[in-house]
């Protein structure tokens, strides 16, 4: 849950403290049913002049329906405490969340705008970044004609525990601690999409995207390393008789699309996918093959080699404005790692000051994970000192890969 300026107003009693305590505790560990089932008891346990504290734990049960997609429940949770408590951002700010998911982009403004106008100081600056995101993803659609969207593993997928199958939580539990980002990329009016970088669950991520209706044409891979292709784990993961769900699970789910990747990666990913036919796996960064690709009528999207996190790392720019960088620039300052086997320093300063830095300060960039950070501009890491000319030396997330 976001966290907001709102000093949470104290418990009515003790029983309530500790049923409130309990849902929050299952909110954290994604168990969001059983978190709805908390906030109810101490819904039906408060009193009507406790306008406060309903409204703290509506909106707390409002973003608890969000996380389940049940967005008809969140909204009017969110309604409700902005009748108790109009004075608060909270509930606008809920209330914003269901529009930006059910793409009522310009009521998710308003309600944005309203919430930072009750915010103090101090916290302004982060409401106006989620303001931001909504105008981008308005622009997405209404210009472009195109969705981008980001699934966080131990936060949208990889979250589902199963208590026969122990392993699955293990991994599950560190699909959490990388944080990746699949992206889902969406032409709007033929309801084609790309999967990119699709990892450690690919169940959830096709039950979603059959959710939206829409029919995977495509998958990319920015590059080779495990959390983003899937395959046999690392150590001391790689002891277990499983391998992570990735690229191999999704071509065999779906047969007939073929995976886009740089082929200075398709060795390795070869290497520890050896079920994948050679004929699945078409070479991108190529002009003789392919250079780019079209889906359906408005999204284009132009392969770029990236080199230094690995040697056949890409980036991928959408209609000449939306850069998804896989592990290349993750944004705040960082790049992904060097350090590991296939990184190599002197190409990733080339890729920084070069090839990313030569594009146009307005391109919003998708990273490939979430590190506090889902999209920045290349004006933003110009002036971060990450990119171009401006290039002072450059940052490697340690716990990226």
């Amino acid at each position: 849950m976001v966290s907001l300026s709102i000093i949470p107003p104290p418990a009515p009693n003790e029983k309530s403290y500790k049923v409130t305590n309990r849902a929050n505790e299952l909110f954290e560990r994604h168990l969001y049913s059983e978190a709805i089932t908390e906030y109810t008891k101490v819904l039906q346990m408060s009193k009507e002049e406790e306008n406060e504290y309903l409204a703290l734990i509506y909106c707390n049960r409002s973003a608890s329906y969000l996380r389940l997609n049940q967005y008809e429940q969140a909204k009017i949770d969110a309604r409700r405490a902005i009748e108790l408590a109009p004075i608060w951002s909270k509930g606008y700010f809920r209330h914003a969340q269901v529009m930006l998911k059910t793409n009522h982009f310009d009521q998710a403004i308003e309600l944005l705008k309203t919430a930072i106008n009750k915010e103090d100081a101090t916290h302004v600056k982060e409401m106006s970044g989620y303001l931001t995101r909504a105008l981008i993803e308005k622009d997405n659609e209404e210009r472009l004609g195109i969705r981008i969207l980001q699934l966080v593993c131990g936060k949208d997928i990889a979250i589902q525990k199963n208590v026969l199958n122990p392993i699955q939580n293990k991994l599950f539990e560190f699909a959490s601690h990388m944080k990746n980002i699949i992206h889902v990329l969406v032409d709007i009016k033929s309801k084609q999409c790309v999967l990119v970088d699709a990892c450690w669950d690919i169940d959830s991520i096709l039950r979603f995207v059959e959710e939206q209706g829409y029919t995977v044409v495509a998958t990319i891979i920015t590059h080779y390393h495990f959390d983003h292709v899937g395959g046999t784990p690392p150590s001391p993961y790689d002891t277990l008789p499983i391998k992570i769900s990735g690229l191999a699970t999704l071509l065999k789910k779906i047969p007939h699309i073929k995976a886009y990747i740089h082929p200075l990666d398709i060795p390795y990913i070869q290497q520890a996918n050896p079920s994948i036919q050679p004929n699945r796996l078409v070479p991108t960064c190529n002009q003789d093959i392919t250079n780019d690709l079209k889906i359906g009528g408005k999204l284009h999207i132009e392969f770029i080699h990236t080199p230094g996190h690995t040697p056949g790392s890409q980036s991928l720019l959408l209609n000449q404005s939306r850069l998804l960088a896989g592990d290349t620039l993750l944004c705040s300052g960082h790049c992904g790692r060097t350090d590991l086997p296939g990184g190599d320093r002197k190409s990733m300063e080339h890729t920084l000051r070069s090839v990313l830095g030569g594009l146009d300060n307005r391109i919003i960039i998708y990273p490939g994970h979430d590190y506090g950070v889902s999209w920045s501009t290349i004006g933003i890491e110009r002036e971060n000192g990450c990119l171009g000319e401006e290039l002072v030396g450059f940052g490697m997330k340690p716990s990226s890969h």
